[in-house]
């Protein structure tokens, strides 16, 4: 497949897209789930199209885990929190009046937008040696945030070694992973994509952590990209009850069985063959289907069930970077989200399926009006 996020310019329709393996691993050994094949980040990440601002129910995430982190770890207003793949600065924007703040973000035209909303943004990858001059050039931080990039990351030893050096004695590392007891449950196979590469168990994590020298003290599920951990980590500290809990749940789903993961891609193809029957016969029907959203792991949905301008006449996306773009692979184009209410389609494909609740309440002038929704994952429904 294409890169998720390699939108193409209309000058380059005619041109031969990079495509690489997309095929995910399972060891027996230690329960890790992940891709083999790497892709240059520089590839995924330099020329990046994707806001955390352009989804409302995701900065509202954040401003909840903010305030989290504020009352629950901060101790005065010269604490320094840093942010590995900060993005825009939605989150570290949402503290900045109650301590120091510092985005890492390699994409640097979104290190820019940070930057011009008063979150001063570092616009590199993130490294053990970036890590010490960051502790040189800003002190040491009493909380470093990782939200939906660990998972990006092939070298983790160099990762955790360096948030170590990074932290105070004291401090905590709070990250969040999309769950692979999500991912093969009620999850959706689409957030399979290259610029994921591993798809975590809390097991899996506690192992790294001990390998690393970091201690897992604490978890929680959120309900954010279908079902996340959040997962706390200190230099010492013992594991909380909920720790406990989970990777007792973790075994008893049996995450860590070869047949676990070959039943869930039975599903997926399973998946693939009713939602491209559904979407055909709708066609035949003479039917007007627009894409909702444009994120990556609705392009992995595309590619993987061929999904083209032919069954899909356009996507819209708030994204502005994304709009006047056409979709990797497919080659769909992706418009303005004003549009449906000029023309509203027959039904809308909501390739951000993991917000569907939030996207019906916010356009329910659209099922007024006798617009339907396609939710596409675990299974087609039309809503």
């Amino acid at each position: 497949m294409p890169p998720a996020n390699a939108f193409l310019t209309k000058g380059k329709l005619d041109k031969t897209e990079p495509i690489f393996p997309l095929d995910v691993y399972f060891c027996r050994g230690c329960g890790s789930v992940q891709l083999m094949d790497v892709v240059s980040p520089k590839t995924l990440f330099k020329n990046y199209t994707y806001l955390t601002s352009a989804s409302q129910p995701l900065v509202e995430h954040f401003v909840e885990l903010g305030n989290e982190v504020v009352k629950k770890f901060l101790r005065s207003s010269n604490d320094l929190v840093v942010e590995i793949g900060s993005n825009d600065g939605s989150l570290l924007g949402s503290i900045k009046d109650n301590c120091r703040i510092l985005g890492i973000e390699p994409d640097k035209a979104i290190a820019d937008i940070a930057a011009r909303a008063g979150v001063k943004t570092l616009p590199e990858f993130f490294t053990s040696a970036l890590a010490n001059k960051v502790v040189t050039d800003f002190g040491s931080a009493r909380v470093v945030l990782a939200n939906n990039v660990i998972a990006h990351i092939d070298n983790l030893k160099d990762v955790f070694e360096g948030v170590s050096a990074l932290l105070t004695d004291d401090g905590a590392f709070i990250f969040e992973v999309h769950w692979v007891g999500n991912l093969i449950g009620e999850g959706g196979f689409d957030q399979i994509y290259h610029e994921h590469l591993s798809y975590f168990s809390l097991s899996a994590l506690r192992k790294a952590a001990d390998l690393w020298g970091m201690k897992l003290v604490d978890v929680r599920k959120v309900p954010i990209h279908g079902e996340s951990l959040r997962v706390y980590l200190k230099k010492k500290g013992v594991e909380s009850k909920a720790v406990r809990r989970l990777l007792e749940e973790e075994k008893e789903r049996g995450l860590f069985a070869e047949s676990t993961y070959r039943a869930f891609a039975e599903r997926v193809r399973q998946n693939k063959s009713d939602l491209v029957s559904m979407l055909k016969k709708l066609k035949k029907q003479n039917k007007t289907i627009v894409g909702y959203g444009a994120p990556a792991k609705g392009n992995t949905l595309l590619n993987y069930c061929s999904i083209d301008g032919g069954l899909v006449d356009y996507i819209i996306d708030t994204t502005p970077f994304k709009q006047g773009l056409y979709t990797p692979g497919t080659r769909i184009p992706v418009l303005r989200p004003e549009i449906i209410k000029k023309n509203p389609p027959d039904y809308l494909l909501l390739l951000a399926w993991n917000y569907a609740d939030k996207i019906m309440e916010k356009e329910k002038w659209y099922k007024e009006l006798g617009g339907k929704f396609i939710v596409p994952v675990p299974s087609p429904v039309i809503v």
